[in-house]
């Protein structure tokens, strides 16, 4: 059980006035409070008569769900009525709460998001419910508020999603992205061919660890599910009626393998293969000749009466070209079109795709890789790889959903600590999502108006079940939420006081497994005032609270060590190991030329604080760069003598980071050039030994590859060059 006194330790409180602070999340356009409280039973009575009977029934069930309230239909004398309006912004509404209850709403949607915030002001004790009173005026910033869920990499029950749609619900979220199908699996029944689910469904072995570790070992467990089209229906109207559009993706034309292990003849060799039981991407994937396409259209004849919403998702992410440039069918569609290349090739495979769901009356949606070739004349597209293709498609004219890596990556680290349950890679706190804007600021207004809004992504590779979805969802989905609903956020500190003081507890009680690491100190190196490196316990981010020194680090005057450091955080956390390899640019400053992107800035000091990035790598240890070189100087305070430069690059090709290839390096001293290293580098590390000399200032060059090359995940793309250490000796 979560204990507030854990919270209390932070004095996050002290500024909190119960009746004064609004503990509505996303923040309400307006919160007015007035002196008192409306106090009533346990159960709260409520005119039914300007609510339609489905959105009795939600409210019921609601708020059953949600507070444990019961709802009661009491005409003559209610707690609460509501009103209709008209000509007002979409989807708005007002809670005005005096001596009754009285909401007002523009749309049922309106009038639920209305009920939602409701329950986030009661509180009970003793049998009475309580709400202070007070005036409450809402509505939407953004209208796609969505959350992504990948069910194909891990499973997870009918039961399961409603939960997870429940959750949504309380924080007025108003789509689901459901990954239906990929490699590792296919997870929606389709009549015509069984055999998508009887094969495509299972996979008899899951990669165990992280999909870099070596040697990689395999858990030989048959593993899969699936959902019938009757518990498809199910979980549709069952998000409908807590106001959330559920958008099915169906995979094309790569991700196919657990397809095509049920129907070889759609790919392009027509080799039976398993489904696959390792994360990534693979060659193999639908064939681009007629038959293929035509089986994709008769799946979504089935999959489209199953979705009322307008838009039906085609994934056209990641999918190589490799086996399309040799097979003889592909060749002779790209020449019976007229087409130049591959990319075109998969712009009309999903140009007509575009075309068969329009004729439908749907609407296709499709990752940012459908702009490659040509973007399909209907189609709506979801940025990932940044904000580019979200704003290369709006100045087109086609209208966006944004869900950048850079802060919409749910799958990615939270947090800095050892304790962190092991995640794909990446580094995205809560901070970061909470700051989040669909709109980049150098967009335009005429693109900004083509902006839906956006989404956080739920990949599953690393995310075994339902206790450690939640862990990865909450609390970063709520400060996303307030990024999308909220017009004016509230400064982060406050948001944060606002989370802890209502919304801990309340996933508390839902035993939500939410994380904390929010809240946790953050052992963070700093440079010393003397040179070297100073180690502090830095409060989160949020908290006022000062930086506490822990240690003082100077650089080695001769021999290279390691300094083994443990240290206590604090609350409960256990003790952090920090190992610190003591050489002779500890703590030096760093000029770059080429400066990181700022998705992976994490300062300078980055590759002098004398500590080594973790694999699997986290963003928060490393500074990445957008570029295929990098260069930079490493200037001391005095001429130093140096034998031998390490330099730590990281190699990741499944995320599209590939490690330096060559290296210039150049010895100064005072400026001037005493020394020059060539070399090529095989290993992620770079070593390089040189004559005894005496330098104030070392040049570094790295140079990593041009471009990803084919069959690799990113094929065509310029590849992130990573650093972490830079060690002198």
């Amino acid at each position: 059980m979560l204990k507030f006194s854990f919270f209390l330790a932070f004095g996050l409180f002290s500024l909190l006035a119960t009746a004064q602070v609004c503990p509505i999340l996303p923040t309400p356009a307006v919160y007015q409070p007035t002196n008192g409280q409306f106090v009533c039973s346990g159960t709260l009575l409520i005119d039914p008569s300007e609510i339609t009977p489905d959105l009795k029934a939600a409210f019921t069930d609601y708020a059953l769900w949600a507070n444990n309230i019961q709802v009661s239909p009491f005409v003559q004398n209610p707690m609460v009525q509501f009103k209709k309006l008209t000509n007002v912004k979409q989807d708005s509404y007002s809670i005005n709460i005096a001596d009754r209850i009285t909401i007002s709403y523009s749309s049922e949607a309106s009038c639920f998001y209305a009920w939602v915030s409701l329950l986030q002001l009661s509180t009970q004790q003793d049998g009475q419910l309580s709400f202070p009173k007070c005036f409450v005026k809402d509505y939407p910033e953004f209208q796609w508020r969505g959350l992504h869920l990948d069910v194909s990499r891990h499973f997870f029950t009918v039961n399961e999603v409603k939960r997870f749609i429940d959750l949504m619900a309380y924080y007025k979220f108003n789509t689901l992205h459901w990954h239906l199908t990929d490699d590792q699996g296919w997870r929606i029944e389709i009549k015509k061919y069984p055999l998508l689910t009887q094969v495509g469904a299972w996979r008899d072995s899951t990669v165990e660890n992280h999909y870099t570790t070596q040697p990689r070992t395999y858990n030989k467990t048959r593993y899969g599910g699936f959902y019938t089209q009757e518990e498809v229906k199910d979980i549709v109207n069952y998000a409908g009626a807590r106001f959330i559009n559920v958008v099915p993706e169906i995979e094309m034309p790569g991700h196919a393998r657990a397809a095509l292990a049920a129907y070889p003849q759609y790919s392009c060799t027509g080799q039976a293969q398993g489904v696959e039981g390792l994360w990534g991407i693979f060659d193999d994937i639908f064939c681009a000749k007629e038959e293929s396409i035509l089986f994709l259209q008769d799946v979504l004849k089935e999959v489209l009466p199953l979705f009322p919403g307008a838009y039906i998702h085609v994934g056209g992410d990641e999918a190589p070209k490799t086996r399309w440039k040799e097979c003889p069918n592909c060749q002779a569609v790209i020449k019976a079109n007229g087409l130049h290349d591959e990319h075109e090739l998969q712009s009309y495979f999903i140009g007509r795709m575009d075309a068969f769901l329009t004729q439908n009356g749907k609407k296709l949606i499709g990752w940012d890789e459908i702009l490659e070739g040509g973007l399909s004349p209907n189609a709506t597209v979801m940025s990932w790889r940044g904000y580019e293709g979200g704003k290369a498609a709006a100045a087109q004219g086609h209208y966006v959903v944004m869900c950048p890596g850079s802060h919409c990556y749910f799958d990615h680290y939270q947090g800095r600590g050892a304790d962190e349950p092991l995640a794909i890679g990446g580094y995205t706190p809560l901070d970061r999502v909470y700051e989040f804007n669909p709109i980049p600021s150098d967009m335009d207004v005429a693109s900004a108006a083509y902006v839906l809004g956006a989404q956080g992504n739920l990949w599953t590779e690393y995310i075994p079940d339902m206790a450690q979805l939640e862990y990865m969802t909450y609390p970063r989905a709520i400060a996303l939420s307030t990024a999308l609903w909220s017009e004016t956020k509230l400064p982060y500190d406050q948001f944060l006081s606002t989370l802890v003081q209502f919304h801990f507890s309340f996933l508390n009680n839902q035993k939500v497994n939410f994380s904390k690491a929010a809240l946790k100190p953050e052992i963070k190196t700093m440079r010393g005032k003397n040179g070297g490196i100073e180690i502090q316990k830095v409060p989160a981010k949020g908290l006022d609270k000062q930086p506490e020194v822990l240690n003082n680090i100077s650089p080695a005057k001769k021999k290279t060590k390691v300094v083994g450091l443990k240290i206590e955080q604090g609350s409960g956390i256990a003790p952090k190991q920090l190992e610190v390899i003591q050489h002779k640019a500890l703590g030096a400053q760093i000029v770059f030329q080429t400066p990181p992107s700022p998705k992976y800035d994490n300062g300078s000091l980055t590759i002098v604080d004398g500590q080594l990035g973790a694999r699997p790598w986290k963003g928060n240890e490393w500074l990445g760069f957008e570029s295929d070189s990098v260069s930079f100087d490493i200037v001391f305070d005095k001429p130093i003598k140096v034998k031998e430069i390490r330099i730590h690059t990281l190699h990741d090709p499944n995320s599209w980071i590939w490690a330096a290839q060559t290296y210039n390096i150049a010895l100064n001293k005072f400026g001037c050039g005493n020394g020059i290293a060539d070399g090529y580098s095989t290993s992620e590390t770079i070593e390089i030994t040189v004559k005894d000399k005496n330098v104030k200032q070392i040049h570094v060059n790295i140079y990593g590859i041009s471009k990803i090359p084919s069959g690799q995940p990113g094929a065509g793309n310029t590849p992130w060059l990573f650093l972490d250490e830079i060690e002198i000796r």
